[in-house]
């Protein structure tokens, strides 16, 4: 979450601003480093005020990955115990309304590596085309043309080619 009162009511030892704090810390400290999150929308007593906040730290934190979830009680838990008044239409509404922010930023974070070469491991050919895939060292999923063999396990050089929201295109640098 991205309110402070909520991640109170989650149990977290953090605020909105001590996260922001870090987290721009890492930004400024570590050169090309690409930040992923976990976040969840509706958790009992989540107001409209504190989704919006959720929504202004994702426009600036830009993400290059995040895991959208509704909220879900699991049993044994503390958050099982909260009232949960908000009602499952509006918690879908909500997580929409936060995977069209967290897809722009992923689609413009990947337009970014368009035209540079990233190592990537190979994870094998790809079952639905000719092409390779693997992961880049900022665990990008990348999808690659090759004209030679390569195994599973390699790290090779990778020219990007072309960018989606959730993955990349390439041609191996040979």
């Amino acid at each position: 979450s991205g309110s402070s009162r909520i991640l109170k009511l989650m149990g977290r030892r953090y605020t909105k601003e001590s996260y922001l704090e870090l987290f721009n810390k890492i930004k400024d400290t570590v050169s090309g480093v690409s930040i992923s999150t976990d976040i969840i929308v509706g958790f009992p007593g989540e107001t409209e005020e504190d989704f919006l906040e959720t929504l202004d730290l994702v426009e600036q934190c830009k993400y290059d990955n995040a895991f959208t979830f509704i909220f879900s009680a699991r049993e044994g838990t503390p958050a099982c115990k909260l009232k949960d008044e908000t009602p499952l239409k509006e918690k879908e509404e909500r997580l929409y309304r936060l995977n069209e922010v967290v897809n722009k930023y992923f689609l413009e974070n990947n337009k970014k590596l368009e035209g540079t070469i990233v190592p990537v491991l190979v994870e094998g050919l790809s079952e639905k085309s000719d092409m390779y895939f693997g992961y880049t060292d900022t665990n990008k999923l990348i999808n690659f043309y090759c004209s030679k063999e390569v195994d599973v396990g390699d790290i090779v050089d990778v020219k990007v080619t072309s960018a989606k929201t959730w993955s990349l295109d390439g041609e191996l640098v040979e």
